[in-house]
């Protein structure tokens, strides 16, 4: 079960009950964005959500002293469904990063992707959010891609793009 606004500012908020320690580890599933020229990473990805996407995206949240589990869930971060968690983080895209647009042929493209992050909570105060997958990795699913010219997009809504249920 995703957990509400409230019940993740509880908990960061509260620190670990075990060890009384502030400093929590966030990890969850978020969109970001990557700026593509002829199908190849262009320029640095940016992080495209905002708090309340990453409350509902969190999967685990646990302390970084003691490794106390406070929160977790297998469910999918994007669709809740059950054990959609496991098969997002085990599987590849589905949708390709492609060479150019469809439409127009511009080889500027934005795709949007799925991936997952750690996110270091202290107190009130968050690290950035941190990534180490790539468009090749598992647990990077790309749903979007907008052409920087013509603006023609396409999106994957059904099956859900990150477990694909």
């Amino acid at each position: 079960m995703a957990l509400t606004e409230e019940a993740f500012t509880a908990l960061v908020d509260g620190g670990c009950l075990a060890c009384q320690g502030k400093k929590l580890r966030v990890e969850a599933v978020v969109a970001q964005t990557l700026p593509l020229l002829g199908g190849e990473l262009y320029g640095a990805p940016s992080w495209a959500y905002k708090g309340e996407h990453l409350v509902r995206g969190t999967y685990r949240i646990s302390c970084e002293g003691c490794k106390q589990e406070l929160f977790t869930t297998g469910d999918c971060p994007c669709c809740d469904a059950p054990g959609g968690l496991e098969r997002g983080l085990a599987s590849t895209t589905s949708v390709a990063l492609p060479s150019s647009c469809d439409g127009c042929g511009c080889e500027l493209v934005t795709a949007t992707a799925y991936v997952p992050v750690d996110v270091v909570y202290e107190g009130k105060r968050a690290n950035k959010a941190r990534t180490q997958t790539t468009a090749d990795d598992e647990g990077f699913h790309a749903f979007r891609l907008e052409c920087k010219e013509c603006h023609a997009t396409s999106e994957r809504r059904q099956p859900c793009p990150f477990c694909s249920t």
